[in-house]
């Protein structure tokens, strides 16, 4: 029904009950006219034996055969008649005329009054008594006065009518009615159809104008000819039309100026309108992309303000922002156009001097450290001289990343700093060849063991010491295995990915280990609870909540038995990245953890800001658990503020029963190394303790 257009839907709401009705008439009238033929054809066989059978008397009485069959003869003649029969009171046919259908046993029966006698779909019979009648001189002789006289029956008449005739004016009367809810019904869609159409094509038009303007087309117009509401509609259209495309041109052009101005807010600095950090480090890399493809060398100055700190503390941070602009007026004035001028931060500055090395690059330099050593900064009553340390570096062909420059430059504007202030000192971009060979090793061998499969994931069981493990706890782990090198852990190898940006795709191998392990056993009607240890690089990435998102999504897992541990370092030197991934982690349903807890003073803030469920203690606080009591003492408080809270505590690296009872006994909840069950290759772990168990 909902597929159907407004026209199809007016034919229907005209058609069908109209429809409806004139069947049901034409049928009631039909068959109340062919019961009217059958009640017909019985009156008129009623009305012929109650005839025939008065007048078939005296031929009975005096044996007159060939009356009689005069009689049935004319009888036959009449219209629809196809047999006449007269038989005596014994039942012997004495006259007959046309084709006797009736048996012998129907022509014997004994009639008190004229009645249907018999019917087939193709005759119908009707048969009479034939009465002696009784005169006055017989009334006379009746010896029994007081009752009176009861005619005797001499014989019968039977007449059968043919219903040829009758079938055929019923089949005439049914092709009438239906010839007429025909003519009815072609009238009726007619008129339907031009009403459907006066009434559809305006609202049609109006729906087109309206998918018009969805799709984009904001000058989109209906004539206004209708009258009545549609008018009112079409003008209102028409007046919405224009309106909506007024304020749309109107937004447009706010829109187009809001995002030149984010645009420019994404490259800028907020307060000086220089260049940003993130777009001078843009245009260095596409300077340097330009000069080892053989584009001429440039030098890059480091410019750090000096004594700008005595300012922010004396007049507050608005002189200090004062300050900020005006020295960038000032360098900005001895800079040629094609030179590039960005704040990097605080009162950092770095300015690119295009197609400017050596001797020339160096005079630049000393310009805009006298220039900042000759300026005088005042604010209200007070004066400051201000100054700038610069580093100078230039950039060649060698160079292989900015980071090189930006370490370069950062190291000489130190030692400018350091060597008395306001000066300036030059650093050649330095590399060590055997470093950078060992990164590019470092990152080819992370990559083709990704690629290769030769990271292999661990399981380090978890055993529950304060109640019955209602399913298996693992903690995830991994190892690089190389042919003819020694296998590489897990922290040492995130420490090598980190600096080449290859730490979530091993991240990303865990967490898809994970939850694939966790629908099988979901499968199995087995309950796995994952610990998924992630680096510093995921935390701090919006891509790695996406991608456990998808994850669960492409499994059909809930994230309520996965939780993500992290170390407390990387929450005390990423506290906002930290907390936005923990609060994005339980919006997901999964739950946070946090690694090496308790080994500083800060550990117990920690658990208010991202509300972890499990933490994994510091080595530091069960290493010396057997014969230190202070450490005994700092273990049980570190357990009792946790319970207080409802977070899991897990002791690991357990490799003796008697430190795993005094752990026991402590209350802490898990524990995990050789006490409990040795590292093993997941796959071997999951289908020997999950698979398997019951």
């Amino acid at each position: 029904m909902n597929r159907l257009t407004l026209r199809h839907r007016l034919l229907l709401l005209t058609l069908l009950p109209s429809t409806l009705i004139a069947i049901a008439l034409v049928t009631y009238f039909t068959f109340s006219g062919i019961k009217t033929l059958e009640g017909e054809l019985r009156l008129k066989g009623m009305a012929t034996v109650r005839y025939l059978a008065p007048i078939s008397e005296y031929g009975i009485i005096a044996g007159q055969v060939e009356g009689l069959h005069g009689l049935a003869q004319a009888t036959v003649q009449e219209s629809g008649v196809k047999a006449a029969i007269v038989v005596n009171q014994k039942g012997r046919t004495i006259a007959v005329s046309g084709r006797v259908s009736l048996a012998a046993d129907e022509l014997r029966q004994i009639l008190s009054e004229p009645k249907q006698v018999a019917e087939t779909d193709q005759w119908i019979a009707f048969g009479a008594p034939v009465k002696r009648s009784m005169s006055d001189t017989d009334q006379l002789f009746e010896t029994n006065a007081g009752k009176p006289a009861i005619p005797e029956v001499i014989g019968h008449v039977f007449v059968e009518f043919d219903k040829t005739e009758l079938a055929n004016k019923q089949r005439q009367l049914l092709q009438r009615g239906l010839v007429i809810v025909l003519l009815g019904l072609l009238v009726l869609a007619a008129m339907a159809i031009a009403m459907a159409d006066n009434l559809a094509k305006p609202v049609m038009r109006l729906v087109q104008a309206v998918k018009d303007m969805s799709s984009g087309r904001l000058d989109t117009r209906v004539p206004a000819s209708s009258s009545g509401e549609l008018g009112v509609l079409e003008n209102g259209f028409n007046e919405m039309a224009a309106k909506i495309e007024e304020v749309h041109h109107s937004m447009q052009t706010r829109i187009e100026e809001a995002t030149a101005q984010l645009a420019f807010q994404a490259r800028h600095d907020a307060l000086t309108g220089l260049l940003n950090r993130r777009e001078f480090e843009h245009r260095l890399e596409k300077a340097l992309a330009s000069v080892q493809a053989g584009g001429d060398e440039f030098a890059i100055l480091f410019l750090d303000l000096d004594r700008f700190k005595q300012v922010n503390d004396t007049c507050g941070y608005l002189a200090g922002d004062e300050l900020l602009r005006q020295m960038s007026l000032l360098f900005q004035g001895r800079l040629r156009e094609e030179d590039t001028l960005a704040r990097l931060g605080g009162d950092e500055f770095s300015i690119m001097l295009a197609n400017c090395t050596g001797a020339r690059a160096l005079q630049v330099a000393d310009d805009i450290c006298g220039l900042a050593a000759a300026y005088r900064f005042i604010w209200q009553d007070k004066v400051f001289a201000i100054g700038a340390s610069v580093g100078i570096t230039t950039v060649n062909r060698k160079v292989r990343n900015i980071n090189e420059i930006l370490a370069a430059g950062d190291a000489a504007c130190h030692r400018a700093k350091e060597s008395g202030r306001n000066r300036v000192c030059e650093q050649e971009v330095t590399f060590n060849q055997e470093r950078r060979h060992e990164a590019s090793n470092w990152a080819s061998r992370i990559a083709n063991a990704l690629s290769e499969d030769r990271l292999l994931v661990e399981a380090v069981p978890l055993r529950a010491l304060q109640h019955a493990a209602s399913g298996h706890v693992v903690e995830l782990t991994a190892r690089l295995n190389e042919p003819g090198q020694p296998p590489v852990a897990l922290a040492a190898l995130i420490d090598a990915a980190e600096r080449y940006d290859l730490a979530p795709a091993i991240d990303r191998r865990l967490i898809d280990t994970a939850i694939a392990a966790q629908a099988r056993a979901k499968r199995q009607h087995r309950n796995l609870y994952c610990l998924v240890p992630l680096s510093r690089s995921s935390i701090s990435s919006r891509e790695t909540i996406d991608y456990i998102a998808r994850s669960l999504s492409s499994q059909n897992m809930a994230g309520n038995k996965l939780c993500f541990m992290f170390s407390e370092d990387i929450l005390t030197h990423l506290t906002s990245q930290a907390m936005e991934f923990s609060r994005q982690v339980h919006t997901l349903g999964c739950q946070i953890g946090l690694d090496d807890f308790g080994g500083g003073l800060s550990s117990f803030s920690h658990l208010r800001s991202i509300t972890p469920s499990h933490v994994k203690l510091s080595r530091s606080l069960t290493r010396d658990l057997g014969g230190n009591r202070a450490s005994t003492a700092l273990l049980r408080a570190v357990q009792e503020i946790t319970a207080d809270q409802h977070i899991r505590s897990i002791a690991e690296d357990i490799d003796d029963l008697d430190t795993l009872e005094q752990l026991k006994d402590l209350g802490i909840d898990y524990a995990q190394g050789k006490a409990i069950a040795p590292n093993e290759p997941f796959e071997v772990w999951f289908e020997g303790a999950v698979m398997r168990s019951g």
